[in-house]
């Protein structure tokens, strides 16, 4: 693929962005959360053909949101025994063992949404970054959280099939519309 038949599909790519930036900013949301998972996205199907893989990225993304307030709920059960300064990292270490071993399954196998969507879950609550909708407790971000997260994937979703179609309309099919990236994949 040559430069200039990729950059319809890098303009369109950047007005995704932009036009998430500007309706996110109106409403006073978390811009950087659905960052997470529209590159995810392109990881697991930079060509748009694996459809079928689409409820396995929802479970990752939501499941590691869940293991995030699991991790809340469960470090403090953990201090009781163990005390504070190991509390958190057998929690870590027990929900970390127990995404990797998800990879053995068939639908729980996405172990990289599980981890980014699970961090993404820290910052939101912790760090000061869930915009207007931070709702007080961790359990009640998890639902404005998981909306952004879905949001995400569907702008991947949207955008790898534009890609595709674009690429479609300059006659590059298949494997002649893949990039160095998609190519190690």
């Amino acid at each position: 693929m040559n430069l200039t038949k990729f950059i319809p599909v890098s303009l369109m790519v950047a007005a995704f962005a932009a036009a998430w930036v500007l309706i996110g900013q109106y409403y006073n949301l978390a811009l950087w959360v659905p960052f997470i998972s529209w590159p995810l996205y392109f990881v697991y199907d930079p060509d748009a053909t694996k459809l079928k893989r689409i409820p396995k990225e929802i479970v990752g993304l939501l499941g590691g949101i869940v293991f995030g307030y699991v991790t809340l709920w469960l470090a403090p059960q953990i201090g009781n025994v163990s005390g504070a300064t190991w509390a958190l990292p057998l929690t870590v270490f027990l929900v970390a063992f127990t995404i990797v071993m998800l990879e053995l399954t068939n639908l729980f196998e996405l172990a990289p949404a599980y981890f980014f969507s699970y961090a993404g879950y820290f910052a939101y609550v912790f760090g000061g970054f869930a915009g207007a909708y931070s709702l007080g407790t961790a359990f009640q971000a998890m639902l404005p959280y998981g909306a952004l997260i879905l949001v995400g994937l569907a702008i991947g979703l949207v955008t790898a099939y534009l890609r595709r179609i674009i690429l479609q309309a300059e006659g590059l099919y298949g494997f002649a519309q893949r990039t160095v990236f998609d190519k190690e994949i």
